[in-house]
């Protein structure tokens, strides 16, 4: 029950980070903005892992050593290295609802995986929450899409890349989910996020160059302060969650409930009075909710 209500958590700050990660790309490299991320979390994680004496016990080094390093070092090239990056170019062609709508579809690869990969046996009514919050998630992102000319500059203006990158962030993802539910087991969450953000730094740099053929680091300070809150949120909070999430609920209950952020976001930009009500999005905020109830329940 907890780790499905922290994988629940990890969608709230999601919701928070994503779009101005997104605005951010448009005039950095993605791999200029996980580097930010992971460089802004890092300290944050090695400090609480050493404050709660978690790093002492020569288990952990044991399990880092002997599996556990490998699946979080493929997480993050499942997230901050590969899927995220799809994903920030893919906005920029379908905009942020459209590429979420796409890349939500991740909760359905992670069931597979756990079925297939792990035995993971679902029941029914999980099967159902899982479709449900996919769908209800989907429909909320593509009723708010609205289609607007663009001028296509590049590659990655065009529509039907931005489509195929979507896809691909769905497929990223969920190796992301699938490695951290076994790279986690045994670890702190401090501990295994501490692993995660090191690779990251070492992996986001090798990306960019590889990719763009530009070595960058993080964003320029004029450009990160205003939201290093927002970093400091998702990228210490959210990753906190989402790995203690994945490791203490099942893989096919976790990816959905943390797949939710662009269901979370549209009653609160109700009650923000930043747009009107839509029965249709209603619809499937309720959806998505009955989705999320049906995996939290025992």
């Amino acid at each position: 029950m907890i780790g499905a209500l922290a994988a629940l958590a990890s969608s709230f700050t999601w919701s928070a980070g994503s779009s101005v990660y997104a605005r951010l790309s448009k005039d950095y490299l993605p791999s200029q903005v996980n580097f930010s991320r992971a460089l802004t979390a890092l300290p944050l994680f090695i400090l609480s892992a050493v404050f709660f004496g978690e790093m002492e016990s020569r288990e952990v080094w044991t399990r880092l050593v002997s599996g556990n390093g490998f699946w979080l070092l493929m997480s993050m090239l499942g997230s901050y290295g590969l899927g995220d990056m799809a994903f920030f170019w893919s906005v920029r062609a379908l905009g942020l609802p459209g590429a979420l709508a796409i890349a939500s579809s991740y909760p359905f690869w992670s069931a597979a995986a756990g079925v297939i990969f792990e035995g993971h046996s679902l029941s029914a009514l999980k099967i159902l929450g899982v479709v449900c919050t996919v769908l209800g998630t989907v429909v909320v992102v593509l009723v708010g899409y609205r289609h607007r000319n663009r001028i296509i500059t590049d590659f990655f203006d065009r529509f039907e890349v931005g489509l195929a990158l979507g896809f691909i962030t769905s497929l990223f993802w969920a190796l992301n989910t699938f490695a951290v539910s076994k790279g986690a087991q045994g670890l702190s969450p401090h501990v295994a996020n501490s692993v995660r953000m090191i690779a990251a730094l070492a992996i986001c740099p090798v990306v960019g160059l590889v990719l763009q053929r530009k070595w960058r680091t993080g964003i320029p300070w004029q450009s990160f302060k205003p939201v290093s809150w927002v970093f400091a949120l998702e990228a210490y909070g959210g990753s906190f969650f989402f790995v203690y999430g994945l490791a203490h609920s099942p893989l096919a209950v976790a990816s959905a409930l943390s797949s939710l952020s662009p269901v979370i976001a549209v009653p609160m930009a109700w009650m923000g009075k930043h747009e009107p009500v839509s029965w249709v999005k209603a619809l499937g905020v309720c959806v998505a909710v009955l989705g999320a109830i049906l995996l939290v329940i025992p």
